[in-house]
């Protein structure tokens, strides 16, 4: 499926990462394994996960090799673009999928708590695309087309809410909007631009939240193990899905939802003149089934109603 094809994965070390590495060798991909070894919350330790995935990797026949940067400054991102091509020729898939926690209400965070998660997700995502992006944008000019699958990671706290995790959510929102804009920006490359939101057990994963576990005793397999997300990771990064780009997508376990973007949910509209401030406190409400006229329920019934269904 993968047969040749040259993959970076940033925070492939461990968890998530950990399983596209083993999945896209597995299916033919050589892959440049980068991760910088820190803890949970970016601090630095004394562990070389890479180094173990890449050694795993040919342990097993595959082709890998470690890099222990840290992907939020712009120098390594363009060196493991680099390396790649430099190592093997070539460069097909990029997955961008580094990233720390710090998790704490807003009214507690520190300004380094929020700085931190943001320059590795978010920058981390930003440097290494570009010159992957660069490199896709060369060949697609020299050769008339490039093979290229640019694949980032977002979260599903953004559909569920995050408590706690308003640095993390920042950053994996401006993710979603940053995939969204590349997938445009490398269409008429040939390229083309996903992002994934993970559903699994991970160490970052209990840094804040918990998945409900769906392991019941008639599964057969493992819902929160980080293989399942993988495998679709492979499936973008392959021929097959070079006709999709600009899509996000979760998985959790057998299931694989499509996430729709940013679209308008209703809209309050008139003709004669526009809303003032005064207008909006009678009219605003019937975008959400209550208002003042006639026939829209009462905000009251509205707020009964709407609890019932979310029961």
């Amino acid at each position: 499926m993968l047969d040749g094809r040259v993959a970076i994965v940033t925070g492939g070390g461990r968890g998530i990462g950990r399983a596209h590495v083993m999945r896209l060798a597995a299916y033919g991909a050589r892959v440049l394994v980068n991760d910088a070894g820190s803890a949970s919350d970016g601090r630095p330790t004394t562990e070389t996960p890479a180094e173990e995935v890449a050694a795993a990797v040919r342990a097993a026949g595959g082709e890998a090799i470690a890099h222990a940067g840290d992907v939020s400054s712009m120098a390594i991102g363009q060196e493991l673009v680099e390396l790649a091509v430099g190592t093997w020729g070539r460069l097909d898939i990029v997955i961008n999928n580094a990233g720390i926690g710090r998790p704490k209400m807003v009214f507690n965070l520190e300004e380094d708590e929020w700085d931190d998660v943001i320059r590795v997700h978010l920058k981390g995502t930003f440097s290494v695309s570009r010159p992957a992006c660069r490199w896709w944008r060369a060949q697609a000019k020299q050769h008339g087309s490039a093979y290229g699958r640019l694949i980032n990671t977002s979260t599903g706290l953004l559909l569920y809410g995050g408590a706690g995790q308003s640095n993390y959510v920042a950053a994996k929102g401006g993710i979603s909007g940053f995939t969204d804009a590349v997938a445009t920006e490398m269409a008429p490359y040939g390229a083309t631009v996903n992002a994934v939101m993970p559903a699994a057990m991970t160490r970052l994963a209990a840094v804040g939240w918990r998945i409900g576990r769906q392991q019941t005793e008639e599964m057969t397999f493992d819902a929160t193990d980080p293989v399942h997300v993988a495998e679709l990771v492979c499936y973008l990064a392959s021929p097959a899905a070079g006709w999709i780009s600009g899509q996000t997508f979760q998985v959790r376990g057998a299931i694989v939802e499509h996430i729709g973007g940013w679209q308008v949910a209703r809209t309050l509209e008139r003709s004669e003149r526009p809303f003032t401030a005064a207008d909006l406190v009678s009219e605003l409400p019937r975008l959400f089934g209550a208002g003042s006229k006639r026939s829209d329920p009462p905000p009251k019934a509205w707020r009964e109603q709407y609890a019932a269904r979310k029961k």
